[in-house]
């Protein structure tokens, strides 16, 4: 009675517990490297004021820098759940992210973009999973001229 565990289940248990620990640290990795390029996209979004050749190149040569994963003939972006006005653009990058526009409507006089990144995974058991990281760039103030603001001295 002195081992009332077996060797065999011992060694079962420090197995499970070795591969969930693997596991959870290839996410958390993995998370990281997606919201830091998420964080890139959107800092470069901001800088250009707006999605243009200039932030364009700029999150290319990031992504670049990160190693993240380039496209494949069956990743496309679509429509974003939940903001029915946002406009998924064309990247026009060689990566996998996706910008999305949300429009201002006529009484604001701002607009926002939206980036997805995504979490990647490639396990041995269970295969390559996906997953979306969204994040929402700040205000971008669409100014207009003198000539269409009203007189305020009056």
């Amino acid at each position: 009675m002195r081992e009332s565990i077996g060797s065999i289940a011992l060694y079962n248990f420090i197995i499970i517990y070795i591969i969930i620990t693997f596991g959870f640290m290839a996410g958390m990795v993995s998370y990281n490297k997606a919201f830091k390029i998420n964080s890139r996209v959107i800092g470069a979004i901001e800088k250009y004021e707006g999605w243009n050749t200039g932030s364009r190149m700029e999150a290319d040569n990031a992504l670049a820098i990160l190693g993240y994963r380039r496209k494949n003939s069956s990743f496309s972006c679509g429509k974003r759940p939940g903001s029915e006005k946002a406009t998924s653009l064309d990247t026009g990058s060689e990566y996998q992210y996706c910008i999305y526009y949300m429009g201002y409507d006529n009484n604001e006089r701002y607009y926002k973009y939206g980036v997805t990144t995504y979490i990647y995974l490639d396990l041995p058991i269970v295969g390559n999973l996906s997953f979306p990281i969204h994040g929402k760039s700040n205000r971008i103030y669409k100014f207009t001229d003198s000539q269409n603001t009203p007189d305020r001295r009056k």
